[in-house]
């Protein structure tokens, strides 16, 4: 299991603004993509360099920079030039530690952050990517983690194909299409949770052999980082649906109340798993205490019958010359037949009793 309790932050210490990349080291070069569209049109530019990147923004349509990586800070540097972002700000996008939160700037730039979370199916564990978006009043930049896949593609297909309401909308609807794709990603790792929980649930209930308490307290773990994550989520949306945003149209804010609603529902979701996957360590350490029991039963029994042989074998043991029973002619035979007669009738008696 990952390591999550450990967090280093080098700007500790250091002026407020400084921009430093806080996160896992990456290997790969920044990826910059420029889309502009409006309902009749759509196109996607990819940049090698930000320093081939021109700022033209038509009035007539939408905007989307998407930049896949923040771990070179020159990069988010020459972006916070270009749009005139706060140093605060380029602060936060470097900071893969930062929680959801949303920032005003003079009523012309919207920031929000949080994160996208996704389930590996190889360590099944779930793996956190940060996200930052800046919403313009045409335009919209996104920040991602460098990773395998583009979580934003569904999107860019939707724009490719001129499909819903996005290429009917601007920069606001664009932003609430991001944030409800992140949303709707946690409803498949919680299916992916679930059925881990109903896996282990199968064999707690109807297989002998003990689980290992690892795996269940790995499933709880993981359902912590979800709610750790999601929680502060529902508090931003929460302010930012009440606050009169300038940037976001009345027609978007309701969209965004169901984003809100769906993060509620994410938000229960993990609260049940955990109690579930805390009744399930609870049922597990129950069956295990009881199988103890039933071993500490047997070997109790036993060792019950063996009491009475060992006592007639020491007692026929013992080294006197004037025990009559040692002369006796059937006297062994006598002493197997009682043994043997003493341990079933002391069975039948366990038996009746519901000790065996």
């Amino acid at each position: 299991m990952a390591k999550r309790l450990k967090i280093q932050n080098p700007n500790l210490g250091r002026s407020p603004g400084t921009l430093t990349y806080v996160g896992e080291e990456v290997e790969f070069a920044t990826k910059i993509y420029w889309t502009e569209y409006n309902l009749e049109n759509y196109k996607t530019h990819i940049f090698p360099k930000l320093l081939d990147f021109q700022l033209r923004l038509a009035p007539n349509k939408t905007y989307w920079l998407n930049i896949d990586g923040i771990h070179e800070p020159k990069v988010i540097e020459t972006v916070g030039k270009i749009f005139g972002l706060h140093p605060l700000v380029m602060e936060d996008i470097l900071n893969s530690h930062q929680k959801p939160k949303f920032e005003y700037y003079d009523d012309e730039q919207l920031f929000v952050t949080f994160k996208m979370i996704e389930f590996n199916p190889y360590t099944h564990e779930i793996e956190v990517e940060h996200l930052s978006f800046i919403l313009g009043e045409n335009y919209v930049i996104s920040f991602q983690e460098e990773r395998t896949r583009d979580i934003f593609d569904p999107i860019i297909q939707r724009l490719k194909a001129s499909a819903g309401k996005t290429r009917k909308n601007g920069a606001d609807y664009l932003l609430y299409s991001l944030m409800d794709l992140v949303v709707d990603n946690y409803f498949l790792v919680l299916e992916k949770v679930a059925e881990n929980i109903e896996r282990l649930e199968d064999d707690i209930i109807n297989t002998k052999k003990q689980k290992s308490m690892t795996e269940m307290y790995s499933i709880k773990r993981e359902l912590m980082l979800m709610r750790k994550i999601v929680f502060p989520l529902r508090e931003m949306l929460s302010n930012l649906i009440r606050e009169e945003a300038p940037l976001i149209t009345p027609n978007t804010a309701l969209y965004l109340r169901d984003v809100h609603d769906h993060v509620t529902q994410v938000l229960e979701t993990i609260d049940s798993y955990r109690e579930l996957v805390a009744s399930l360590m609870d049922l597990s350490l129950s069956q295990a205490s009881n199988r103890m029991n039933n071993v500490m039963k047997v070997l109790t029994v036993i060792s019950v019958i063996f009491m009475p042989l060992t006592f007639i074998a020491g007692i026929y043991g013992m080294n006197f010359d004037f025990m009559p029973e040692l002369r006796w002619h059937y006297g062994y035979h006598v002493v197997w037949a009682f043994m043997i007669i003493l341990v079933i009738g002391m069975l039948i008696y366990f038996k009746k009793k519901d000790w065996l």
